[in-house]
C-alpha cells in the first residue's frame, strides 16, 4: 500500500479547511482545527476516522457550554455538541482548577462523539501539562497534571519526523478540503499569489511570474489591459 509522509503544516492546512467547510464559526476555527489535528495523529480517530468525524461535526450546532461549579467537582454539560467543539473549553476549565487548587479535574457530560475528547491529551501539551481522559458511562473525567518540560511533545515528533499516512486515506481528505476554497476564477486569480492584479491590469507588488500564474488573466485582454505595469505602492 502506498503511503505519504506528511508535514505538520500540510496536516494543519487540510484539517483547517475541512472544519471550515463543515461550518465551524471563525472564532472556534483554531481550537477545533487543533482538536482535529490531535485526533488524527493520536490514537483517537486517526486519519481513517477523520471523514466520519467531519460529517458529525457538520451536524453539530455550536452554542455556549453549561458549567456547574457548585459541587466538589466542576461539571461541564456539552448539550450534545461534538467533542472537538468543546475540547478546548474543557481544557481551559481543567487548567484553571489545577492552577487554583492543584487538583485539575473536571467532569464532562452531554458530548457527542465523546471518545474524541482524548484530543485534550495533546492539546494540554502546549501548556506544558499532561492530561488524561477517563470515560464513565456517557460522561468523562479530564485530569490535569504537571508534565516534564524536557519531554518532546507529540507535535515535536511530527515536526521532526513527519507523519506517515496511507495515500488512499490522505488524498480524499485533501480533495474534500478544497470545498473551503474560493472557486478558481478570473476574479480569484487577481488576488492569488504574492501580487494583486487590479481591474485595470496594474500589478501591485512583485511582478514575478515564477510565483504567480497570470496565464488566465493574460488570456482575456478585454478584461485587463494588454500592457500591465508593475507598482510597489
Amino acid at each position: 500500500m502506498s503511503s505519504l509522509c506528511l508535514s505538520l503544516r500540510e496536516i494543519r492546512m487540510v484539517l483547517e479547511r475541512l472544519v471550515q467547510a463543515a461550518g465551524v464559526p471563525d472564532g472556534l476555527l483554531p481550537s477545533v482545527r487543533d482538536a482535529a489535528v490531535y485526533a488524527a495523529i493520536l490514537p483517537v480517530s486517526g486519519f481513517d476516522g477523520i471523514e466520519r468525524q467531519i460529517a458529525h461535526l457538520k451536524a453539530s450546532v455550536p452554542h455556549p457550554l453549561v458549567l456547574d461549579d457548585q459541587g466538589t467537582l466542576p461539571v461541564i454539560d456539552g448539550s450534545g455538541q461534538h467533542a472537538w467543539l468543546v475540547a478546548d473549553a474543557v481544557l481551559d476549565v481543567a487548567i484553571a482548577q489545577f492552577r487554583l487548587t492543584g487538583q485539575g479535574e473536571v467532569k464532562v457530560t452531554g458530548v457527542a462523539q465523546s471518545a474524541e475528547l482524548r484530543a485534550i491529551q495533546g492539546q494540554a501539551e502546549r501548556h506544558a501539562l499532561a492530561a488524561s481522559v477517563e470515560f464513565e458511562g456517557a460522561g468523562a473525567r479530564v485530569r490535569i497534571a504537571p508534565r516534564p518540560a524536557a519531554t518532546p511533545t507529540r507535535l515535536d515528533h511530527v515536526r521532526r519526523n513527519g507523519f506517515v499516512v496511507a495515500a488512499a486515506t490522505w488524498w480524499p481528505l485533501y480533495h474534500a478540503s478544497h470545498a473551503a476554497l474560493a472557486p478558481d476564477s478570473f476574479e480569484s486569480r487577481r488576488h492569488a499569489g504574492t501580487v494583486r492584479v487590479e481591474a485595470d491590469g496594474r500589478i501591485v507588488g512583485r511582478n514575478d511570474e515564477d510565483e504567480t500564474d497570470l496565464a488566465m488573466l493574460a488570456a482575456d485582454p478585454a478584461r485587463l489591459r494588454a500592457d500591465p505595469v508593475s507598482s510597489t505602492s
